[in-house]
């Protein structure tokens, strides 16, 4: 990804092989394994991190839960970085950030049964992962924004992601995720991000929020999903037929 213009994936939650080597044939700035709101077990993880291994795309992994367990299996099976969800406070950030990280600096369990095999053996992977496994946290209740700049100050953090929708849920706002009171509290995370000079981003599927985020100066910015993409297609292809079986 490069560091001069913002990096722009998809979603992928949809759990099959073909499905994700399609999608990573796009080769996307990054592609992001939903775990927390799909059928996306650890074995089937690594299926479709094998049918990711000649996609360009860098690879993150969102687990069903801020599990330091979890994080350890996402990890080993070759995931480049986690996005992690369930984090509300500064201790949960930090907990997260310590799962992806190897003694003494976190408390990740050894045994990269995968990862060591990708690229130059154990010895190398070891000597690099701590480096380079991009730890993320969601940030996607009210409570979160209240501590974000504590959040933000977590040793290790190397970005975080805002989810509007579960955000404007937890603020009593499920039916009006548009609610003025969301767009301000994710402008308080973007503005605190801006000073810390902390990476910024964003889930944005629809064209313009992700053209919004992008101007603003978001780092990440997911702007679709393999089952949005689908129903994109499938809504087309219902024009169409209405178009050409409509009688004059």
């Amino acid at each position: 990804m490069s560091s001069s213009r913002p990096a722009l994936g998809v979603s992928l939650t949809i759990p099959d092989a073909f499905v994700t080597e399609a999608i990573g044939a796009g080769d996307f700035d990054f592609v992001l394994i939903d775990m927390e709101h799909a059928p996306i077990s650890i074995d089937v993880l690594q299926t479709m991190l094998v049918a990711l291994r000649a996609s360009a795309s860098t690879v993150f992994v969102r687990p069903s839960a801020n599990d330091a367990v979890l994080i350890g299996q996402i990890l080993d099976l070759g995931a480049e970085g986690v996005i992690v969800p369930g984090v509300h406070d500064a201790a949960q950030c930090a907990g997260a950030v310590s799962a992806t990280r190897y003694p003494p600096a976190g408390v990740r369990g050894f045994g990269p049964r995968r990862a060591a095999r990708l690229d130059g053996g154990r010895a190398e992977y070891l000597a690099r992962a701590d480096k380079e496994i991009a730890a993320f946290v969601m940030i996607e209740h009210v409570d979160a924004v209240s501590a974000i700049d504590a959040i933000l100050e977590t040793p290790g953090l190397d970005g975080i992601m805002v989810g509007p929708a579960d955000l404007a849920a937890s603020m009593g706002h499920l039916h009006d995720l548009g609610h003025p009171a969301v767009k301000a509290a994710v402008d308080t995370v973007a503005s605190a991000c801006e000073r810390h000079s902390f990476p910024f981003g964003i889930f944005a599927p629809a064209e313009a929020s992700a053209r919004l985020w992008v101007r603003r100066g978001a780092r990440f910015v997911a702007v679709g999903a393999d089952t949005q993409f689908l129903d994109q297609g499938i809504a087309r292809a219902k024009s169409l037929i209405a178009e050409v079986t409509s009688v004059d």
